[in-house]
């Protein structure tokens, strides 16, 4: 899957790999630090609703080609990504539909942060379950220095990840943070050395692969789902459903004997 050329200022591509039920998709415009453009937005929202569908795939990562994560939007294509025009909806913000594309896959959805990501691109990857980032990764939201306005996705999840005092910092000033600050203030999930960070990338991957889907994803749901009337039909319906799932069955069975369960449930459409 790869995104076109939009233009003479900007090209870029989003790439899928799927193994042992993990598909990788990487953002590759490399001579841009990943930059993204429109169509590489619009092939981050295809490939994540595609790779929810895929029976194959039980979890998502999304990463940066190369030594970078992401640099946010392409600046020459800035109109393209963040308001282009649209006869029926004005403007559209293609950055903000990745994310929501990624904040609706069901399945688990994990960032892997290495090099630069600022801007949009701290949003892309905010927008997963979980951020794992390397030690040199370089971390800031940079809308103030470019006079942009950071879409209201970016901004609210922002608030909620590092409080308001803490998000007016990072957005008044787009100073780069340190890696050991942004795991401490919550703007990823784990900091990983750059030494060991493949390999221990790979392990948590292969780990989430691993285990209850039918656990992990009615979880997430719970989780992500607002409170209210909904919200309690979910857990009462999941709750009931669990007390006679196949994957408990399973679990048991491997605890009481002592080997790797192997759960078989999948989402289905």
């Amino acid at each position: 899957m790869t995104g076109q050329q939009e233009s003479a200022h900007a090209v870029g591509s989003i790439e899928l790999n799927k193994s042992n039920g993990i598909a990788t998709v990487s953002i590759a415009n490399p001579r841009k630090r990943n930059a993204l453009t429109q169509s590489m937005c619009i092939g981050i929202a295809d490939a994540m609703s595609a790779l929810d569908r895929d029976p194959e795939v039980v979890v998502i990562a999304l990463k940066g080609s190369g030594s970078d994560f992401s640099a946010g939007a392409a600046l020459q294509d800035l109109e393209q990504v963040l308001f282009s025009a649209s006869a029926n909806e004005g403007t559209v913000d293609y950055l903000s539909r990745a994310d929501e594309a990624i904040g609706t896959v069901r399945k688990p959805t994990i960032a892997v942060v290495e090099g630069i990501c600022m801007g949009g691109g701290w949003q892309i990857a905010s927008a997963c379950d979980m951020v794992l980032a390397s030690s040199n990764a370089r971390i800031a939201i940079t809308p103030s220095k470019l006079g942009i306005l950071y879409p209201r996705a970016g901004v609210e999840r922002l608030v909620r990840r590092v409080g308001a005092d803490r998000a007016k910092y990072l957005l008044f000033t787009a100073n780069e943070v340190t890696p050991e600050l942004a795991e401490r203030w919550g703007l990823v999930t784990e900091l990983i050395p750059a030494s060991a960070f493949a390999e221990t990338v790979e392990a948590r991957l292969g780990t989430v692969a691993k285990r209850s889907q039918f656990s992990i994803v009615n979880i997430k749901k719970l989780i992500d789902q607002p409170a209210g009337p909904d919200r309690e039909r979910t857990w009462n319906a999941a709750w009931q459903e669990f007390q006679g799932h196949d994957d408990l069955a399973v679990g048991r069975a491997a605890f009481k004997s002592g080997y790797r369960p192997e759960f078989l449930w999948r989402v289905s459409d």
